[in-house]
C-alpha cells in the first residue's frame, strides 16, 4: 500500500517560503518554518539565491479515502487531528513519524522509506 514517493525538499528563510510562488497542482507541507516538502511535478519558485532545493526520495506513501483513514489514525494515533482541512499534521502514527496531509475526503500518509514495510504490515493486518 505504501509506495516510494518522491518529494523536493525546499530549505529557506520562513520569510521567502511564505512568499512563494506555488502552484494550485502543489500540495506543499510545511514541516518547519524554514522548511518545505512539495509534493507534484510543478513548479515551486522561492526567491531566496541561498534556499536548498533538492529531490527527496526518502519517502513512501499512500492516499487513503477517509472512511479507511478515520479508524487507521484512531488505532494508531495517541494525538488530537487538526479539525479543519485541507491541514497538514506531524507525529509518531503506528509507531514510526508519519506527515499527513488530510482534506475532507481523503488522507496522504507519509513516513520514512526505511519505516515503510513494517508501517505497511500493521496497515494490513
Amino acid at each position: 500500500m505504501l509506495e516510494p514517493m518522491p518529494l523536493t525538499r525546499v530549505v529557506s528563510t520562513p520569510a521567502a517560503l511564505d512568499a512563494a510562488t506555488v502552484a494550485d497542482t502543489l500540495i506543499v507541507l510545511r514541516t518547519a518554518p524554514d522548511e518545505v516538502l512539495v509534493i507534484g511535478n510543478a513548479s515551486f519558485t522561492v526567491d531566496d539565491p541561498h534556499a536548498i532545493v533538492v529531490e527527496d526520495g526518502g519517502w513512501c506513501g499512500a492516499w487513503m479515502p477517509w472512511d479507511q483513514a478515520e479508524p487507521f489514525l484512531r488505532a494508531n494515533c495517541s494525538w488530537d487531528l487538526p479539525t479543519e482541512r485541507p491541514a497538514m499534521a506531524q507525529g509518531r502514527v503506528a509507531d514510526a513519524p508519519a506527515k499527513l496531509w488530510l482534506e475532507e475526503d481523503r488522507m496522504l500518509f507519509l513516513v520514512p522509506h526505511v519505516t515503510a514495510v513494517d508501517v505497511g504490515d500493521r496497515m494490513n493486518p
